[in-house]
């Protein structure tokens, strides 16, 4: 906190961060940072539902509260949607909620932070909300900072604001809680897949962005050169989606012995796996950012995406940014996908990983 500045007491706080997977592990660090500018505080969690895995059991949470959003709009003339709706509004209403904070800025958040029923919902301003109708849910407006450059950050202005808006994100911590028997079957899985193997590194090529992703070929040429410095490699490849899963596969096809496919996980076992790996590859994709969480050494690859924004934060962690002048371009379809992609070379790519592996042993 700045000098001088006084700490509210707040006895229960709300975090409303509904999707995607990545931009739930990015805020993270704000359950740490509240647990010591809230010391005391109850903080609660609003999530859609397919990501609830990533929260549950973390320290800093007395409770997760589940959301089916996308369902109950689809399905809101039937029975069940609507009472499970109600029920949610409930357990929002129950929270007692002093604080809500609105890091996802849009209008679907800005609802779920209205009827938490908090006196005092902060948000972004402006410049700083996805939506604008997000700015009719909340009434304390944070504005971003320049030096508020990664994603991270942008959402740790907000949650720190009532405190004195002091924080150093190389501080806090990102914690997804793993059980200990989650984690030993991880261990079990690879000492099956890739015996007497080292480093084990871990790739998952898969991205919903065509503009994010970059080709089998590409990865199984970057295990080849990984191979050539570290002959006892080791690769397991992981996966989402049946598309996903064939990708994998072309990847494993051509990059030859010790590159296995990972059986499919639920999100704790894909954390536990990369933490037993110690080393991940990945384009911007969600679990490149659980991977980071877990503990995992990472390089990532950035196209139309910005890595200073979105990258794992941290030395352990590196990233290498499509060299063209209209890098970032957060399209989803471009033209030149074919030369953004083709301007990231594989051995550039190895060479961050050997230098993570040489650094961490």
């Amino acid at each position: 906190m700045e000098r001088g500045a006084v700490a509210p007491r707040f006895r229960r706080i709300l975090i409303v961060k509904l999707s995607a997977l990545g931009d739930i592990v990015h805020s993270l660090p704000v359950v740490d940072f509240l647990a010591r500018a809230a010391h005391g505080a109850e903080v609660d969690w609003a999530v859609d539902h397919r990501f609830a895995a990533v929260l549950e059991g973390n320290p800093g949470l007395r409770r997760v509260i589940p959301l089916d959003i996308r369902r109950w709009r689809r399905e809101w003339t039937t029975e069940e949607a609507r009472r499970e709706m109600s029920g949610a509004v409930r357990a929002l209403r129950a929270g007692g909620y002093d604080a809500a904070f609105d890091i996802q800025g849009n209008a679907k958040s800005g609802v779920i932070t209205r009827l938490s029923g908090a006196s005092l919902r902060f948000g972004f301003d402006g410049d700083g909300v996805r939506e604008k109708p997000n700015l009719l849910f909340t009434n304390r407006k944070v504005p971003l900072r320049p030096e508020d450059r990664h994603v991270s950050q942008k959402y740790l202005r907000v949650v720190s604001a009532p405190f004195g808006a002091s924080f150093d994100l190389s501080r806090l911590r990102a914690v997804i809680a793993i059980p200990p028997e989650v984690e030993e079957s991880a261990e079990g899985i690879l000492a099956d897949l890739l015996p007497g193997s080292f480093p084990r590194v871990a790739v998952h090529a898969g991205t919903t962005w065509r503009t994010k992703k970059m080709d089998p070929a590409f990865w199984a040429a970057v295990v080849e050169r990984l191979r050539m410095r570290f002959p006892r490699l080791g690769v397991c490849l992981s996966w989402g989606s049946g598309e996903e899963k064939i990708e994998a596969g072309e990847i494993r096809e051509r990059a030859g012995g010790r590159v296995v496919l990972l059986p499919r996980t639920t999100l704790k076992e894909l954390a536990a796996v990369f933490r037993a790996c110690g080393f991940a590859m990945a384009p911007d994709t969600g679990p490149l950012h659980v991977a980071a969480a877990a503990g995992t050494k990472t390089v990532s690859v950035f196209r139309a995406t910005d890595g200073n924004r979105n990258a794992p934060y941290g030395p352990n962690h590196r990233f290498l940014q499509a060299p063209l002048p209209c890098t970032a371009c957060l399209k989803k379809r471009c033209d030149r996908d074919a030369e953004c992609r083709e301007s990231i070379l594989p051995e550039a790519v190895a060479k961050r990983m050997a230098e993570l592996v040489v650094g961490g042993y």
